[in-house]
């Protein structure tokens, strides 16, 4: 979907937008059907199930649609839509691109999760857009195939044992007291003359919703745990968890996972966990922080995470988990590692991991690069690690865009939380029709649909001196304060 309301879900709503691209299509859809919107407002259809009828009712079958969701699981629901469209079925709720979902994970030294973050930001440059970690590795898969230097992995090389299994951590005590707690107060009446509020007035009743739904995430996060480690859903009939979220709440097993894994922590991170209850940090950003968070170090990193955009949080999360820092780094502070050509060599403890999802069939192709680029009798992350390294030098070879502003700004674009990287455009801070100079310090990298569609329709003002010193205002209103306003990622009015 477009990058600007992706943006606005992800850093104000605490949305992906995909999520966000999908209750707007199921909310238009649900116009036209009223008899399958009254089912879902009483209960009586789960959202997994409402996803399915939006596509395939019409507001003549939808009484047999409603039938079928009545009577079916919804595996069988999702067969009846497919064929109904005349598409093959896809068994799997979860599937990624048209595939079934498949996990990669190595264990490597700290040097090569890092080359494989660099190698995915050259990914992403080289697509002109922000990639996920699948399609970065079927990228950097097909790259290390094509060439001849997948041959040369044949000279052997000294090679280090894998480290042993770590321990299993035991369970933690389940917290019963969430079923006593009370669910958050009704939000029906942020409904009220919707059509007729204004786009700010919107967004405040949009955020005061998500913070609701939160504080229900959290508490159904507890309840999911308890079902979870107790292995409740056999004693309801149900073979795993995700078919019992999926068939009986009507949830995403996706989701129901991350609550979960984050639910495990919030019991040893309870700034954290008031932070999260109450809404001062979304899911997203919670999970973002639970790679580095702990303990001895959790007030410092949920103040940071509240100062900052999920795009600056993200880099210092990352920055602090290659430098093995605990402490998170100043908010604006200029983020600096070694060069990767200066890191040791000689370092071989498998003290990091490189892990993600992504379709099967991208997962195999990236394990047959891996054993293309492994010598013999050499553990899988030297053959990771010589494919990176091949597939980083040839990118990096290639001819770049003349324009120093694009590389200073790290190929992206400069506006707060956007993560866009194609169609950028060198902005001037200052306007030259108004005295702005063209010195490097008064451009700035902006992709165009923030250029074009908010600096020059006045829905977004920048000023200050580029790239550290510059103060942002989105959501502009003359005579009013603005929706968001932030020097660089820090937020000023957190």
């Amino acid at each position: 979907m477009d990058c600007v309301p992706a943006v606005y879900a992800r850093e104000r709503l605490g949305l992906s937008g995909r999520e966000l691209q999908d209750l707007a299509r199921v909310v238009e859809r649900l116009e036209a059907l009223p008899a399958v919107a009254r089912a879902f407002g009483e209960g009586a259809l789960s959202w997994s199930r409402l996803r399915l009828l939006v596509i395939a009712a019409t507001p003549e079958t939808e009484a047999i649609w409603l039938a079928r969701a009545q009577e079916k699981t919804v595996r069988g629901l999702n067969a009846a839509v497919a064929a109904a469209r005349g598409v093959p079925s896809d068994p799997d709720e979860e599937a990624i691109d048209g595939e079934p979902p498949a996990r990669f994970q190595l264990r490597c030294p700290r040097r090569v999760r890092r080359l494989w973050r660099h190698a995915a930001e050259l990914a992403s440059r080289m697509s002109g857009a922000r990639l996920p970690a699948w399609r970065a590795a079927e990228v950097i898969a097909a790259e290390g195939l094509a060439s001849e230097a997948a041959d040369a992995a044949s000279a052997s090389v000294p090679s280090s044992t894998d480290p042993a299994p770590r321990a299993r951590v035991p369970i933690p005590p389940v917290a019963w007291e969430a079923i006593t707690e009370a669910l958050p107060d009704d939000v029906e009446r942020l409904l009220f003359d919707a059509d007729a509020a204004n786009p700010f007035a919107l967004d405040a009743r949009l955020r005061a919703a998500v913070r609701a739904l939160q504080r229900i995430d959290f508490q159904s996060g507890r309840l999911l745990r308890l079902v979870s480690e107790l292995r409740l859903h056999r004693a309801f009939g149900f073979a795993s968890l995700p078919d019992y979220v999926r068939e009986r709440l009507g949830c995403s097993p996706r989701k129901t996972r991350a609550l979960v894994a984050l639910d495990r922590r919030l019991a040893e991170l309870p700034m954290l966990a008031a932070a999260y209850r109450d809404g001062r940090l979304s899911l997203a950003r919670a999970l973002v922080l639970l790679p580095v968070i702990r303990a001895d170090n959790e007030a410092a990193w949920v103040a940071r995470a509240q100062e900052v955009t999920i795009r600056r949080l993200s880099d210092l999360i990352d920055f602090a988990l290659e430098a093995g820092a605990a402490e998170p780094p100043p908010a604006e502070a200029t983020l600096v590692l070694p060069p990767l050509d200066q890191v040791q060599m000689c370092a071989r403890g498998c003290n990091a991991e490189v892990r993600f999802s992504g379709p099967a069939s991208v997962i195999a192709l990236l394990r047959t690069a891996i054993r293309a680029f492994t010598p013999p009798a050499a553990p899988p992350w030297e053959g990771l690690e010589r494919l990176l390294r091949h597939v980083t030098a040839e990118w990096e070879r290639r001819p770049r865009h003349r324009d120093p502003i694009f590389a200073r700004d790290g190929w992206r674009c400069a506006v707060p939380a956007c993560t866009a990287r194609t169609s950028l455009h060198d902005h001037h801070v200052l306007y030259r029709s108004r005295g702005g100079e063209n010195r490097r310090d008064n451009r700035v990298a902006i992709c165009a649909a923030h250029h074009l569609h908010g600096i020059h329709k006045l829905r977004i003002r920048v000023s200050g001196v580029a790239p550290q010193d510059l103060t942002w205002e989105i959501g502009f209103r003359r005579g009013r304060r603005p929706l968001l306003r932030t020097h660089g990622d820090r937020y000023l009015d957190a």
